[in-house]
């Protein structure tokens, strides 16, 4: 058993741009999210980087994103791949914010998030008909972020120590057998300014 998985996360969104939590919401792409995704499209076409399988998150935002970046193939739509959700502090600026608890109020752990994904991913892993491809996962942040912890065995309080991914950045990841390997991080097909 082997394939590559490419985790892209979505493009921009308004509330990306505000520096917002969205988690569950489902706020759409903006023109710039539109335009890197784009961008982004071009770049792999540059390359040659075609996908045999698209698997996506329900919200549109990454919805959308896989769409662009495959328009001609059937997506696969997964709640397991929606974003974590931030409960009662959904629509709230970063900096307003003084901790994050996690669960935040109303909202959703890490360990729930981590299961749901990795549940996702091992059933892409393990269908037959996605041996020996390359496999699109359009998702988020706190998706990617959540498999990138399990894969470096970091504990729970390095949730977000990091960040996330770029907008429209892919982490790829070999596949051999049950064992999955880091090729590359936060990968971009477009012009990042300087």
């Amino acid at each position: 058993m082997s394939m590559t998985l490419y985790l892209i996360r979505h493009g921009e969104t308004d509330w990306n741009r505000q520096h917002r939590f969205q988690g569950s919401n489902d706020i759409p792409l903006n023109e710039n999210g539109l335009a890197v995704a784009r961008e982004t499209a071009a770049g792999m076409a540059r390359v040659g980087l075609t996908f045999d399988r698209i698997y996506s998150s329900p919200l549109s935002r990454a919805y959308e994103t896989a769409r662009i970046l495959c328009p001609q193939q059937e997506i696969q739509v997964d709640q397991r791949l929606r974003e974590v959700s931030f409960g009662d502090l959904e629509g709230e600026v970063y900096q307003d914010v003084k901790s994050l608890p996690m669960p935040a109020p109303g909202g959703e752990d890490i360990p729930e998030l981590q299961s749901r994904v990795l549940s996702c991913l091992e059933e892409i892993m393990t269908d037959p008909e996605n041996q020996g491809k390359r496999i699109l996962v359009s998702a988020h942040g706190g998706v990617i972020r959540s498999v990138m912890m399990h894969l470096k065995d970091l504990p729970r309080e390095e949730f977000w120590r990091g960040g996330v991914s770029k907008n429209c950045g892919m982490t790829i990841l070999d596949v051999e057998g049950e064992t999955l390997t880091i090729r590359e991080e936060n990968k971009v097909f477009y012009n990042t300014p300087s």
